[in-house]
């Protein structure tokens, strides 16, 4: 097993970091900064916010836990280590939350991991500044025995306003090229630069922009192997960015991008774990020798974030030229 660290958004996964969500911690939020929420969400959101879900919809908060929980245990199964968020309580839970909002479910966000790098991340968000308590013990393991080099983007203003803010969902790996999405509801210029900085000349950021209704880059862009993406052309403002622009694709509309089609969880090059809802992607997928597993995912999709916002790699078999 390779120490640690990941250069590609492919190539075989073999340790990951994957979220929580017990169906009792999910408590309801709202902030302006959520300009994605669709709906009936943004109003549901509103009205319900600082409220735990399972009180307000049972059955929901339920299927989170389960298909979130059936994911991690087919990982096992597929010889993936996993490691799962510390379950926040106290001071913690409530830290610029006072309700106790939101869960440790989206991995993906409050950290990113370059090639040998874990990185902190700044999440826009106040209530979810919090979350790097859960997966701090994991990022603490990984640089004390496993040689990871451990840095924090500086956090930004609490109201979402003055960055640097980077998160997880925005940073897409293409080996030396790294793509960071742009829509003003997460990530920004001043976060990009600062990873750049960080990683220096051998790595080349690259600010990829987006409608300013879309939450992440990988809710719009998914790397699926090398050669082969899942994009929707109809929010990204520029395009792709140029080295991407003569790989293979797969579009998808703005109904299937609501639905998360392009955020995937890559097991090896050739191989991906797809939300069974979006049967045409895999089709598509399948068009082009893809190994797809189908798997329901709807419970978390339904709260903002999909395969690829659950799990977070630690290792994946990938080398840099």
């Amino acid at each position: 097993m390779t120490s640690f660290g990941a250069h590609h958004e492919w190539g075989m996964l073999e340790e990951v970091v994957v979220g929580l969500s017990p169906a009792e911690d999910f408590v309801l939020f709202h902030e302006e900064a959520q300009r994605w929420l669709l709906p009936p969400a943004d109003v549901f959101s509103r009205k319900h916010a600082g409220q735990r879900l399972i009180e307000v919809d049972a059955e929901w908060a339920a299927r989170i836990e389960r298909q979130v929980e059936a994911l991690a245990e087919f990982l096992i199964r597929q010889g993936v280590v996993v490691h799962r968020p510390q379950r926040l309580a106290g001071a913690e839970r409530c830290f610029l939350a006072p309700n106790g909002e939101g869960a440790q479910l989206f991995a993906r966000d409050g950290m990113i991991v370059v090639g040998k790098h874990v990185i902190d991340a700044s999440l826009r968000l106040r209530c979810r500044q919090r979350e790097r308590f859960g997966l701090r013990p994991i990022i603490q393991q990984v640089a004390q025995q496993r040689g990871a080099r451990w840095s924090s983007v500086p956090l930004g203003s609490p109201g979402g306003v003055d960055g640097p803010f980077l998160e997880g969902g925005d940073v897409l790996l293409n080996g030396r090229e790294i793509y960071v999405g742009m829509s003003g509801c997460a990530s920004d210029l001043a976060g990009a630069d600062w990873l750049q900085a960080l990683l220096g000349a051998e790595y080349r950021i690259i600010p990829v922009a987006m409608r300013s209704n879309v939450h992440h880059l990988d809710g719009v862009l998914g790397l699926v192997k090398r050669g082969l993406l899942i994009h929707c052309p109809d929010r990204l403002i520029d395009g792709l960015p140029m080295s991407l622009r003569d790989w293979d694709k797969i579009t998808v509309s703005i109904d299937e991008a609501n639905r998360l089609a392009t955020s995937i969880l890559v097991l090896d090059e050739g191989r991906v774990i797809a939300d069974a809802d979006n049967g045409r992607v895999i089709e598509e997928l399948r068009r082009r020798k893809v190994d797809v597993i189908a798997l329901p995912f709807d419970g978390p999709i339904a709260a903002g974030g999909g395969l690829r916002s659950v799990h977070h790699p630690l290792v994946r078999e990938s080398a840099l030229p």
